[in-house]
């Protein structure tokens, strides 16, 4: 009789090769849930934090005016009290254009969180909502922009990646919108109230300089900390700030009204946004 003779052995992997894409046909018919065991305990920050339900939950506005002295100064003080936030993460690194910061939010406002680690956006998405446990934080002043970190050579500076952890837990299954706001860009306007948050400036127009890309890195426009700073609407104290680094350095600056959206900050004076993804600047609706 003709024919090929097949082994025991090779007979026994070629049946466990058929099991094993069963299995995987099972896996990718089946539901992709979470395991209920990453949702209650995720992967990432402190599960051992428990959410406030008394005096201790203060908000963005309440922390940031009771250290105004602090930040409008730029110094920066530990936090002594137990305090916690209860946030909404609304800018990140995915675009590469914010470096090792968060900006977070709640109803009352934002601010920065200086980590000195990246890639934060892997588990910290915009709409995921924290818990932030602040005391043995610092929080102050970087240029008047209110910022939470640590101590650095006297200052305020980011905390590493570790204290971190230790001081956020991840609410799980409680995604939220990070609502872009319309804010008051006048000098008078209050700092304080204005920066950390998403905000959304309308039928814009954004000025180039030497250029027709936001963020070259070819000796065409004057950077700052390798960044371009672009004036909107013609006031040179409202820029879009874009890093040479960012994901969009080179998108072409638009000639029409765009929509832009971004992480307000200040710096000495000077409105910044920070666009986050390149998604941030669309044509005017």
């Amino acid at each position: 009789m003709s024919g090929t003779i097949i082994s025991t052995s090779t007979r026994r992997m070629r049946l466990l090769a058929v099991a094993a894409t069963l299995a995987m046909t099972a896996c990718m018919d089946g539901d992709w849930d979470t395991p209920a065991s990453v949702t209650e305990n995720p992967p990432y920050g402190n599960n051992s934090i428990e959410k406030y339900t008394d005096g201790r939950v203060t908000t963005v506005n309440a922390l940031k005016q009771k250290y105004a002295a602090t930040i409008k100064s730029s110094k920066c003080v530990q936090i002594a009290d137990d305090l916690q936030l209860q946030v909404v993460v609304c800018g990140n690194d995915l675009g590469g254009n914010i470096y090792k910061q968060l900006a977070v939010q709640d109803a009352t406002g934002g601010i920065i969180v200086g980590i000195n680690a990246t890639d934060l956006c892997s588990y910290l998405p915009v709409g995921q909502k924290l818990l932030i446990n602040l005391k043995g934080l610092y929080i102050g002043g970087y240029g008047t922009q209110a910022q939470i970190g640590a101590l650095y050579n006297g200052s305020l500076g980011r905390m590493d990646a570790d204290t971190w952890k230790q001081h956020v837990r991840l609410v799980a299954d409680s995604w939220v919108e990070a609502v872009a706001d319309t804010v008051d860009f006048s000098v008078s306007a209050d700092q304080l109230l204005q920066t950390g948050r998403i905000v959304r400036i309308a039928a814009a127009t954004v000025t180039g300089t030497g250029t027709q890309t936001l963020a070259p890195d070819d000796g065409t426009v004057s950077l700052t900390s390798n960044c371009a700073n672009r004036i909107i609407n013609g006031n040179s104290k409202l820029l879009l700030r874009t890093s040479t680094y960012s994901d969009f350095a080179a998108l072409p600056i638009p000639g029409g009204k765009v929509d832009i959206y971004g992480v307000c900050t200040i710096y000495n004076g000077s409105w910044q946004i920070l666009m986050r993804t390149e998604s941030d600047l669309q044509p005017a609706q």
